[in-house]
């Protein structure tokens, strides 16, 4: 009861935050967003102190200024997407399609008309959300993959905005069956490779560390052929976001299968890793990402994985 209680009020907290800020005109939620996310730096210190952890563990080459510096802009970022969600969620298609450019949605196109499916490969990087909000407005659904949010009442709310216009979520758990199905409908299947997979993850190594990463994706590309299609945004100066998509990865397998899958998995987190060094603030760098480990701690890349608490 107590927890149907909290999951009450937060989810009454939620809706008051989103009617607010559904009404506000855009640049001024994005300024608001950014000086909550300025706030937020030195009044969550749990979340600062990952973020400056995971930023000193990198191999970004940043002076101890330099990784203050992009700390504070992360948190200013990712206040400026949050603040700006609401809106994104409730703009109909035509407003959407007016706050978005697009590079190189010719490649997303051509792998949609080879009608095998294909994979969207992305992360925690730019404004994600509003990347696959976009994309289905612009008449390209996909099939997400990811966790559901802890409140039920929350991730009903989302869940229902988020498919307006075609987009369907697959829940982690249980993913590959309905990610197999949706590639047989010739869908794109995107996946966010940026989590932590704990135990059942393959070691890739990403900004200079081994790197527990889901192999789902790879081990897809590689069973049916599929293209695997980069797939990012960011915010422009202007107060537009770019969804720009890339050149499919070229995945050649060598018969060996489950070196092809570590193979492709790392070739993919190489790509999400030079779109982080590009922008590095637009990166989620609040999340644990490095919590698991390699057991001999040598940086070796290895196919078993060991769960730190």
């Amino acid at each position: 009861m107590q927890t149907r209680a909290r999951h009450l009020a937060e989810y009454a907290l939620y809706r008051l935050f989103e009617g607010v800020m559904r009404h506000m005109p855009w640049g001024t939620a994005l300024a608001m967003g950014e000086l909550a996310g300025r706030a937020a730096y030195w009044l969550d210190s749990r979340h600062r102190e990952v973020t400056l952890s995971n930023l000193r563990g990198s191999d970004l080459g940043l002076s101890e200024s330099d990784i203050v510096r992009v700390a504070k802009d992360c948190f200013a970022h990712f206040g400026a997407l949050a603040f700006t969600m609401p809106l994104l969620l409730f703009m109909d298609a035509g407003e959407l399609l007016r706050r978005v450019r697009f590079r190189g949605m010719e490649v997303w196109d051509a792998a949609a008309r080879a009608g095998k499916g294909f994979i969207g490969l992305t992360g925690h990087y730019g404004n994600w959300e509003a990347m696959a909000l976009v994309l289905s407005a612009s008449g390209r659904p996909l099939t997400v993959i990811g966790r559901r949010v802890g409140n039920p009442y929350l991730d009903a709310r989302l869940r229902a905005l988020r498919a307006r216009f075609g987009n369907v979520a697959i829940d982690k758990d249980g993913a590959v069956k309905e990610a197999v199905q949706a590639l047989r409908r010739g869908m794109c299947v995107g996946f966010l490779l940026d989590q932590d997979a704990r135990s059942y993850g393959v070691f890739a190594h990403f900004l200079g560390r081994p790197a527990s990463t889901w192999p789902t994706a790879a081990a897809l590309a590689l069973r049916f052929g599929l293209p695997v299609v980069p797939i990012y945004s960011r915010p422009c100066p202007d107060g537009t976001i770019m969804v720009e998509v890339e050149a499919p990865l070229a995945i050649n397998p060598s018969g060996d299968s489950a070196r092809d899958v570590l193979d492709a998995t790392q070739l993919m987190s190489d790509a999400l890793e030079r779109r982080v060094r590009r922008h590095p603030h637009y990166w989620f760098w609040m999340h644990r990402r490095f919590k698991t480990q390699p057991a001999n701690e040598s940086g070796s890349k290895e196919t078993k994985c060991t769960s730190t608490s």
